[in-house]
Parts: structure tokens; C-alpha cells; sequence
């Protein structure tokens, strides 16, 4: 008896579960669907851009050709995970109001194609993603989140608060890719491709199955360095530079200058996913559509987030605290001489296993400004320290007035430069007429500095190797030549998804000295007529924008 009341039990508890779950099933399907079956399973291309020639009308110096392309390397085109933002779309959502619907993240990537033929684009497929059908405007993020942005933003907050959100900062300059890979960020172009937008606009239908197909940008660009020199076929040679400009006199007491070490300075620490451009407003607040297209003619067609506070009103005082708006500790050089810099030097590329090195000096955000603004302070440079080995020099003859050649530097810690002629001390300079005080001493050290600047003195410290002597040359990185003296628009700056190579071809002349001089000087303007700078340009997206150096005073 107990065991057929044991299994009645059973048989009524497994009724009462089918019962159950046929209602259950019944109260789903009275909707319509169930909301799983609903869910449209969409497919996501990435292709990353490598090589496709973006240019204005309006620039004369654009080189459309497709000689020059960087394809870059393998892992600056890798996508590890993509991230997207989805909004409500199509006529009943404006832009900035809608709120957000969904998130979806995809860390399953495939490249499908390996290169095109023509080695312009890189695409990868994701795996098949579920969707809500519907219509909306999708921000991508390759390689990187939205900050504060979560699930819990969902249905809350507003499309211009995730905008606003969509920035991100370095803490240090990047001179290798992420083992994440490079942030991208979406790109598209509107209906009649009169402009672009940081959006895909798409309806997610059931049926059939749809790809959202994502064409993005890195939000970054690429500054490398190559190997130069007078003769750079060589390990011995490359680097080295024998012959100067005719521009200056020769200089007969140096046979030969070493570019050794770089370091970059003014990398922005802040940049935004999206890229930005000026619309003819002296802000990007509020943010329109139009911000996000193509450029104006007369303002930078890419802005960062403080290329409207880059002021410079005064001298010698720039823009607030601009220091803090760069990386290498605050204010970079900090407008301050070299004694107080305590960074470290990268070694310059060279010559190995039969060719010509280069370097990726840095991967950092956009740093542009308005055109009166392009100051030493501001722009984003690469300064190179050289080894100076003067074979003669001028000393306070042994006896009687005057001075006299000497080609035995000894073990002497400085060495001094006027009017293109070296002096072994103070004590020479003196002798020689050039107009020290009567109270200057015999090392800079000791409260010769104002008497050296007055007096147009440079004062170069030994390096590592006997004989020889420290100069530093700061070079500007330019985005668009001009052929004007003037500053022309964009002229000088960093734009996303751009490369920047810096070959040196030739110096002119002597650097500056780490000890009277200032590596940025707030009152000079980016392209002093002293510098002589060969520049070719190519305006292409991640293609080489080859900056042929002349250095000099």
C-alpha cells in the first residue's frame, strides 16, 4: 500500500509539472514570441582601414598616390574585442536625446580577410551576436570600453552624456601596441556622403540575418623615427653627419655630429574615441552631428579636448596649467633648462642585418591648435640628443694677451660656443674680447649663466665618452606644410590614425645646450627660419607622412 501511494504521488506531481510548464509556455506565446526567438542573430565586420586615401579639395600639398602607404604592423590592426553602444534610430529618435538600449560586447573575432589585394583593408567577423530587432545608431569601440558606461546605464542615460564620456587618457607614452591592441572607433559616412558620422545607422530585422558592418579608425597616431645620416649604410655611420649646410658657415673645428638618443615631448595624456572636428565655432559644446564630419577651412578639421584652451595670451606664461595636459611628467621640459629634466632617452635606430632601422617613438591622442596658437608649448615634438667632438678649440694663450688654437681638450667637464668658434674656459672667452663680467668665474656652474645668455654664450656638458659633448635639436612634427612662412591651418599637430616618420637628413649646425637654453621656448612660433626642414607629405589615413629633418640653430 505504501508503495502504490508512493508512486501515485509521482504520477500527480509530474501532471501538475506539465500542467505548469504548458501554461507557462502559453502565457509567453500570448505576447507573440518568445522573447529568445525574437532576438535577431546578427553577424559584426570590423574592417580596419590601412592605407585608403582620405584628402580635401582645398589641400594643395595632398599626395594622393599609393606609393607611400604604411600597411602598418600586424598588431596595429588586430581586434580583440569590440564594444557597442546601441541607441534608439530612425526619424522619432533625435540625436543627443535618445537613451541608451543596449550593450553588447563580442570578444570573438576572426580575420576573414587576410589582406585585400590591394593591402588597404583588414576585416574580421565576430560570431553570431543576438540582437533586440529595431532601428538605431550603433557606436563601435574596438579594443577598449566607454568609461561609467554599464548595464546599469541602460534606459537612463542619454545619448549626448555617453558622448560626453567618450574619452580616454594615457598615463605614460606608448611606444609599443597594447597586448589589447590599438582603441578604434567607428566611422561611417552619412546617407549622401557629404560627411561622416561616429554612428551606424542600421535596422536589425528577424529575418533575414543581417551583418552590421563597421568601418573604423584608430584614435590615435603613429610618430616613428628613422635612421639617417650623411652615410647611413652602415652601423659605424648611421646617425652621423659630416656635412653641414651651406646655409651657415662651415663649421671647420667639427668634422662630424651623432644623433644618439630621442625622447618625445608635448604627447597629449587625453584624447577622444570619436573623432572630432571644429565647425566653425570657437567651441564643440554642444556637440552636433556636424562635429563629427569632415573639416572646416578656416579652424582645425580635428580638435582634442583642449585645443580651444591652447590660449597662449601671454609671454612668457602659456594657456593655465598646460603642463597637465601632457605626459612626461608635468609640463614636459616645463619651459626650464635641461639641467632639470631628469627623463629617459630613447637610443636612436641604426643600421642592422643589412638595412635601415626605424622605431615607433609613440602612439599618443590628437594634439592640434588654432593657427595663431602652434607654439613650441603646444605642439607635439621629438627632441634628439646629438654628440658634438670639436677637433680645435680656442684657450687663453700661455703667455701675453689674446688666445691661441688648441686641438688638446683634455679632461674638461664643459666647453664653450661663440660666433661659431669653441672656447676651452671662461678664461678664454675673456681673453678673447667676448664681453663677460669682471666677476664671472671659470665654470658655469658658478653664476656664469646670465653672463653666458647676455652674451649670446652657449655652454655644451661632456657626455659619457671623453671629448665629447651634449646638443639637443627639437623638432616640431608636422601635419600639413605649409608653403608660407605663416603657421597655415593645421600646420603643425597630431591627427588620429595618421604616421608621422621623422628621418633626419641633415644638420645644419650646432644644437642647443641643455644649460643657456630652453628646450621649449613659449615665444617662438613651431618653424623658426634658422631650421631648415624638408618635408614630404602624403595625406592618407595610416600612411607615412615622411618629415626629412634638416637641425640646426
Amino acid at each position: 500500500m505504501k508503495k502504490l501511494k508512493y508512486m501515485s504521488m509521482m504520477g500527480l506531481a509530474a501532471l501538475l509539472l506539465t500542467t505548469w510548464a504548458a501554461c507557462s509556455d502559453d502565457t509567453d506565446a500570448s505576447g507573440g514570441e518568445n522573447p529568445e526567438e525574437a532576438r535577431a542573430y546578427t553577424t559584426v565586420t570590423i574592417a580596419v582601414p590601412n592605407g585608403v586615401a582620405e584628402t580635401r579639395a582645398s589641400d594643395p600639398t595632398a599626395d594622393t598616390d599609393d606609393t607611400n602607404m604604411d600597411i602598418g604592423l600586424t598588431d596595429e590592426y588586430k581586434v580583440t574585442k569590440a564594444n557597442l553602444y546601441l541607441f534608439p534610430g530612425g526619424t522619432g529618435s533625435s540625436f543627443g536625446s535618445a537613451t541608451l538600449t543596449e550593450i553588447i560586447s563580442i570578444s570573438q573575432f576572426t580575420q576573414t580577410t587576410t589582406t585585400t589585394t590591394d593591402q588597404k583593408t583588414i576585416v574580421w567577423t565576430s560570431k553570431k551576436t543576438a540582437l533586440t530587432p529595431g532601428d538605431y545608431r550603433i557606436y563601435i569601440v574596438v579594443n577598449g570600453t566607454v568609461s561609467g558606461v554599464t548595464d546599469g546605464s541602460k534606459g537612463t542615460l542619454t545619448e549626448a552624456d555617453f558622448l560626453a564620456k567618450t574619452t580616454a587618457d594615457a598615463t605614460s607614452v606608448i611606444a609599443a601596441v597594447p597586448s589589447d591592441g590599438l582603441v578604434m572607433a567607428s566611422r561611417s559616412p552619412n546617407n549622401d556622403n557629404s560627411n561622416t558620422l561616429p554612428y551606424i545607422a542600421q535596422e536589425i530585422t528577424k529575418d533575414p540575418e543581417q551583418t552590421i558592418a563597421a568601418t573604423v579608425e584608430r584614435v590615435m597616431g603613429k610618430i616613428t623615427v628613422t635612421a639617417g645620416g650623411t652615410n647611413a649604410s652602415s652601423a659605424a655611420t648611421a646617425n652621423k653627419y659630416t656635412s653641414f649646410s651651406t646655409t651657415v658657415a662651415q663649421i671647420d673645428n667639427i668634422k662630424d655630429i651623432t644623433l644618439k638618443n630621442y625622447y618625445v615631448v608635448n604627447a597629449r595624456k587625453e584624447g577622444y574615441y570619436f573623432r572630432h572636428v571644429d565647425k566653425e565655432s570657437s567651441a564643440t559644446n554642444p556637440l552636433t552631428e556636424a562635429n563629427y564630419g569632415n573639416s572646416s577651412a578656416t579652424l582645425p578639421y580635428v580638435t582634442d579636448p583642449k585645443t580651444y584652451d591652447k590660449t597662449y595670451t601671454s609671454t612668457p606664461a602659456l594657456a593655465n596649467s598646460y603642463g597637465d595636459w601632457y605626459l612626461q611628467g608635468s609640463s614636459a621640459f616645463g619651459l626650464s633648462s635641461f639641467g632639470t629634466f631628469s627623463g629617459t632617452y630613447t637610443d636612436m635606430p641604426g643600421y642592422s642585418s643589412g638595412a635601415v632601422e626605424t622605431k615607433v617613438a609613440a602612439y599618443c591622442y590628437e594634439n592640434t591648435m588654432l593657427k595663431d596658437k602652434q607654439k613650441n608649448g603646444y605642439t607635439t615634438g621629438i627632441v634628439f640628443k646629438a654628440e658634438i667632438a670639436p677637433s680645435k678649440m680656442m684657450q687663453k694663450k700661455s703667455s701675453g694677451d689674446g688666445v691661441e688654437e688648441t686641438n688638446t681638450i683634455g679632461s674638461i667637464g664643459e666647453i664653450f660656443y661663440h660666433s661659431g668658434i669653441f672656447y676651452k674656459n671662461i678664461e678664454a672667452l675673456k681673453a678673447a674680447g667676448v664681453l663677460l663680467a669682471d666677476g664671472t668665474t671659470s665654470s658655469s656652474a658658478s653664476g656664469a649663466l646670465t653672463d653666458l645668455k647676455k652674451n649670446d654664450v652657449q655652454c655644451f656638458l661632456k657626455g659619457n665618452t671623453d671629448g665629447k659633448f651634449i646638443c639637443y635639436y627639437p623638432y616640431w612634427i608636422k601635419h600639413l606644410p605649409s608653403a608660407d612662412t605663416a603657421e597655415d591651418v593645421m600646420e603643425f599637430g597630431i591627427v588620429r590614425n595618421n604616421v608621422y616618420q621623422v628621418t633626419v637628413t641633415g644638420i645644419q649646425g650646432v644644437g642647443k645646450d641643455g644649460v643657456t637654453e630652453d628646450i621649449i621656448t613659449d615665444t617662438e612660433t613651431d618653424d623658426p627660419t634658422t631650421v631648415l626642414l624638408n618635408v614630404k607629405l602624403s595625406i592618407k589615413p595610416w600612411v607615412v607622412r615622411t618629415n626629412s629633418a634638416v637641425l640646426g640653430r
